[in-house]
């Protein structure tokens, strides 16, 4: 790390320079942003684990795993980003936090990823092999794949994390509002080819090749729903569609940001600051909204809660 200590060298945030005067407007935005992503998380997580109707259901055990995926995610980012847009000065984060910071954030994504294919899993076998669902869907089952959707993102990121880290550190200055692993390889001087190479495998591994298995889980699961009646495409679309619209909205801002950080920005435009912002965003405020309103039995048990505190 051109020998200096992870704990005392000392990172540059420039992504904030293109916010210029709009710091208190983006900062009470952003607030509120913050503050609905963790009542709405917290609420849709309380709902499935309140209620055994919901908690004993793979379905929903997924949903809470990828809930709690997106409340870490946005808590590891948006407080610090509260912070520094009260700063004064240009903000700076330590080598050893913005490595901390690019781990959690690129396992966040990777693992997400992980549980989407799961959730498809579960749809897939619900609506194509209904007869062998709980023979394949057992309780002992979906604590091993939850698990294995922590557990292989995890050593995946670390490894990626460990060679980026290795890499002689020789810019201290980052566009960007907050680290991630291939942004911080491109502040080394030394020879990042073997860490670009691990991490287009990493992304492969961790987010197209779930993907692909989601887009295959939902090809055999139309292709059913063509041969069956108005009732049962009606049902299938019903627990389908949720899915299907937090998975388009996790793929396309996760592309869109592999590609923005490999593209070289103009240093005094807002719309890279804009973007980093909005893929961190807006998968978090949609993830809750959406199975919040969506699934039938989350909603239900919403509207009992709130009708319960409107009696008391």
């Amino acid at each position: 790390l051109g020998g200096h200590s992870p704990n005392m060298t000392v990172i540059t945030l420039l992504g904030f320079r293109g916010i210029g005067r709009y710091n208190s407007v983006c900062f009470f935005i952003l607030l509120l942003v913050y503050s609905f992503i963790l009542l709405s998380d917290l609420v849709v997580l309380y709902v499935i684990c309140s209620q055994s109707s919901l908690h004993h259901q793979p379905m929903f055990i997924f949903i809470a795993a990828l809930l709690l995926n997106s409340l870490v995610g946005s808590s590891t980012i948006l407080p610090k980003l509260l912070v520094d847009l009260l700063s004064a000065s240009d903000p700076t984060i330590s080598l050893s936090m913005c490595i901390l910071q690019a781990f959690v954030i690129y396992f966040i994504g990777a693992s997400g990823f992980t549980l989407l294919s799961l959730m498809a899993y579960d749809r897939y076998v619900s609506i194509c092999r209904p007869l062998q669902y709980h023979t394949l869907i057992t309780m002992a089952r979906v604590r091993v794949m939850l698990v294995g959707a922590w557990l292989a993102p995890g050593c995946l990121i670390g490894g990626a994390t460990l060679l980026t880290s290795r890499v002689p550190l020789c810019r201290l200055g980052m566009e960007r509002l907050y680290c991630n692993i291939y942004s911080l390889a491109k502040q080394g001087c030394g020879d990042i080819l073997l860490s670009n190479v691990y991490g287009m495998l990493g992304v492969f591994l961790t987010v197209y090749l779930p993907s692909l298995f989601v887009f295959y889980s939902y090809a055999c699961i139309l292709a059913v729903c063509m041969k069956s009646s108005r009732v049962f495409i009606g049902k299938a679309l019903q627990t389908c569609l949720p899915h299907l619209l937090v998975f388009i909205n996790y793929f396309i801002t996760t592309s869109y940001e592999i590609i923005g950080s490999r593209t070289e920005a103009d240093p005094r435009s807002m719309a890279p600051t804009l973007v980093s912002l909005l893929v961190i965003i807006i998968p978090t405020m949609c993830n809750p909204i959406i199975y919040g309103l969506k699934m039938k039995d989350i909603s239900r048990q919403i509207k009992r809660l709130h009708r319960l505190q409107n009696t008391h």
